[in-house]
């Protein structure tokens, strides 16, 4: 007679194990999705028409700035910590001056007296990594610099913008 009660004490444990199981396995399902939104790439983008250029006999440069103020990221991020994942760019160009060169130009949050610079070609577009290990965040700037030499048109007009967009996470 104890043998018949032990069996319905084991199935008894079996589905108790069981729902265990399950509802920690649901508890799972539930949170994953969480686990990914927080790690979702998000991004910014801007778009801005370079400066006219006042080109005088050694050459001059044209200005794309774009800061990225608190207005661009969500409300409540500020001292979050963010890795910035790359940076889209697209430049326009002065097709009536001479020798044109780019340049596009990172400043970390806060500190736009330094910068780091890679070149980058007029009239085109492409993607950096290069900047990936400086610190990103609210108060960051991106700067596309358009120079050109004399001997062209004395004053150079943008052929159209320049646009970048920065994508990061938190």
């Amino acid at each position: 007679m104890e043998a018949m009660n032990a069996l319905p004490d084991s199935k008894l444990m079996l589905g108790i194990s069981m729902r265990r199981y399950l509802i920690v396995l649901l508890i799972g399902i539930f949170l994953l999705p969480y686990g990914a939104v927080c790690a979702e790439e998000k991004v910014i983008s801007k778009t801005v028409t370079p400066s006219v250029i006042n080109v005088i006999s050694i050459g001059g440069t044209g200005l794309a700035v774009f800061d990225l103020s608190h207005a661009y990221f969500p409300a409540g991020s500020f001292g979050v910590p963010k890795q910035l994942l790359g940076i889209d760019w697209s430049t326009t160009s002065y097709p009536e001056n001479i020798k044109e060169s780019v340049e596009l130009c990172y400043s970390q949050p806060y500190n736009g007296a330094q910068q780091t610079c890679v070149p980058i070609w007029p009239g085109t577009s492409g993607a950096l990594t290069n900047f990936n290990d400086q610190r990103f965040g609210q108060g960051a700037r991106i700067t596309i610099k358009h120079h050109v030499l004399g001997g062209g048109a004395r004053m150079g007009y943008p052929a159209g913008s320049d646009a970048v967009t920065v994508r990061y996470r938190d």
